[in-house]
């Protein structure tokens, strides 16, 4: 695991750029094709693809429709990019803002963290303090675990 310091430099610069992917994301809604989106707006015919391929004009339609289905592999895609002199981009794009998913799953971590062992002192007949200053710092602490990720268990 990355030192604390550089683990936020790398989460606040990876934070910006997917920001920028997410500006891209929403004004993109719609294409449902890419392969198609950028022929058109090329001007170029299926039949002018399939050429730059080495395709027939029926297999670069069928590519199309499996492309709307999610059916195209990632390799074909690139082809028909490189065909049409684009370069093929793939990316995750965070639905919200990377700070908030790492503290929302933080939080989680925390206070599913904090009541097993609030249980455990119950039934141990232990006096359970208010934690809730400590939170916030329990939370800082953890966005920056190597377990944060984890489904199931944590560190002790």
């Amino acid at each position: 695991m990355k030192p604390i310091k550089e683990q936020k430099l790398i989460r606040s610069q990876a934070g910006r750029k997917f920001e920028s992917l997410k500006e891209f994301s929403e004004g993109v809604k719609g294409v449902t094709s890419w392969t198609k989106y950028v022929r058109l707006a090329l001007g170029m015919s299926i039949g002018q693809l399939a050429g730059r391929l080495g395709l027939s004009p029926n297999t670069v339609s069928e590519a199309e429709a499996r492309e709307i289905e999610g059916r195209l592999t990632i390799n074909k895609l690139k082809e028909m990019a490189n065909a049409m002199e684009c370069d093929l981009i793939y990316a995750f794009v965070p639905r919200k803002q990377l700070k908030d998913l790492v503290y929302k799953q933080a939080k989680k971590k925390v206070l599913t963290n904090m009541q097993h062992a609030e249980t455990h002192m119950e039934l141990e007949g232990q006096k359970v303090s208010d934690q809730c200053e400590r939170i916030e710092g329990l939370i800082e602490e953890k966005m920056y675990s190597k377990y944060l990720w984890d489904k199931n268990g944590d560190e002790n």
